[in-house]
């Protein structure tokens, strides 16, 4: 999406990407969180004057919701790809937890998550913010859930198990590998055995 901005000196239109600009301030907001990164950082990430980053979001916060819900629109797509996927209802929930590995490990997994950037400033963040943060935790675990509900129909997991309980529990795990993969200490112990680990919450 291109988006015109701010004329240049021949009177043209100055035109940028905005795809392309929310991109980077994810980026450095998955780095930073919101409350380090400044204005004067975005301009400098963007590579947008500070008067057309203005005119495009107004301040930092719209810049960091619209940045926000096109981190969670793709996470989102690519969960729900796996989730729509072959195999029973177990095995989907392995895909789903070998994904969060994955992005929890080389460069994704340093960069961080900005879902969890968000959770922990969660109790400094206006309210506007603070629940698009509960909102994409809620998917997720509701996902988790209908997994382990269809697991349970198609007897790969079994029928006594509370879907729900083991949905927060794998949740727990799954926001766990990202904060752990912040570190570089402990980026290096994450593996399939964890994942292995963590599936026998189903049984």
């Amino acid at each position: 999406m291109v988006h015109s901005h701010e004329k240049s000196g021949r009177g043209r239109p100055r035109e940028f990407d905005y795809d392309q600009v929310l991109d980077r301030a994810i980026t450095l907001f998955r780095q930073r969180g919101f409350g380090a990164t400044s204005m004067a950082d975005l301009v400098e990430a963007t590579a947008l004057t500070r008067g057309s980053l203005y005119k495009a979001f107004s301040d930092k916060k719209s810049i960091y919701i619209a940045a926000f819900e096109r981190y969670a629109q793709r996470g989102q797509q690519r969960v729900q790809a796996i989730a729509r996927g072959d195999g029973t209802g177990r095995e989907r929930v392995a895909h789903l937890l070998d994904y969060y590995l994955q992005q929890s490990c080389g460069k994704s997994g340093k960069l961080g998550c900005l879902v969890i950037a968000t959770g922990l400033e969660a109790s400094m963040l206006e309210p506007e913010i603070a629940l698009l943060f509960r909102q994409a935790l809620k998917r997720l675990e509701d996902t988790l859930s209908a997994l382990i509900e269809a697991g349970i129909e198609d007897r790969s997991i079994p029928a006594g198990l509370d879907a729900d309980s083991a949905a927060r529990s794998l949740l727990c795990f799954m926001q766990g590998l990202r904060v752990l993969g912040k570190s570089d200490e402990q980026r290096t112990h994450l593996n399939k055995d964890l994942v292995e680990m963590a599936m026998k919450i189903l049984g």
